[in-house]
């Protein structure tokens, strides 16, 4: 791969990884920086609602259903355990990911080593070597993204349940 600067062009791939990784921390750096001038100037104000989320158990069916929706695809997080395989031995796994996936509901932690993620270049449109026509995509674990589809559907349960239970609250 090469990537031009200017009129610079790059083919060293440690330089390469230097100067995408500079980019897309300053590109994330200048989004932050918007959204908050957007909040300040958007002063919402969230209404208090009684009712608490109950976080259900996981069940070693949820985590089956779960993994079987998976796409399966080669690539993998920095664990470098592909969803494919997760999908293969998901009937040998399905008791202690769950049992994890409870603990971590339960205590409310969201393990550090799931939250690490492959950051890969993915080319957009345009000079194919120009960083500008590249955007990050993070590639995070399997397990972490379960733990996440886990929550999801915990909390939509809530908020369908809350809007069928009184449909004249707003949220905000």
């Amino acid at each position: 791969m090469e990537l031009r600067i200017g009129n610079k062009t790059i083919s060293n791939p440690t330089e390469i990884t230097e100067k995408l990784n500079i980019h897309f921390i300053s590109t994330v750096e200048e989004l932050v920086k918007q959204n908050n001038n957007r909040r300040s100037d958007n002063n919402l104000e969230i209404k208090h609602c009684p009712n608490s989320l109950f976080i259900y158990p996981v069940t070693e069916e949820e985590v089956i259903s779960l993994t079987k929706r998976l796409k399966g695809k080669p690539t993998a997080g920095y664990d470098d355990i592909p969803e494919s395989v997760v999908k293969q031995c998901v009937q040998l796994i399905k008791g202690p990911s769950a049992h994890i996936y409870n603990v971590s509901l339960n205590s409310g932690v969201f393990p550090d080593e799931w939250k690490t993620a492959k950051v890969k270049p993915l080319y957009k449109k345009g000079d194919k070597y120009d960083m500008l026509n590249c955007r990050p995509i993070a590639v995070t674990p399997v397990f972490a993204k379960l733990l996440e589809s886990l929550m999801y559907n915990r909390i939509i349960s809530f908020f369908i349940q809350e809007q069928d239970f009184d449909r004249s609250s707003k949220w905000f």
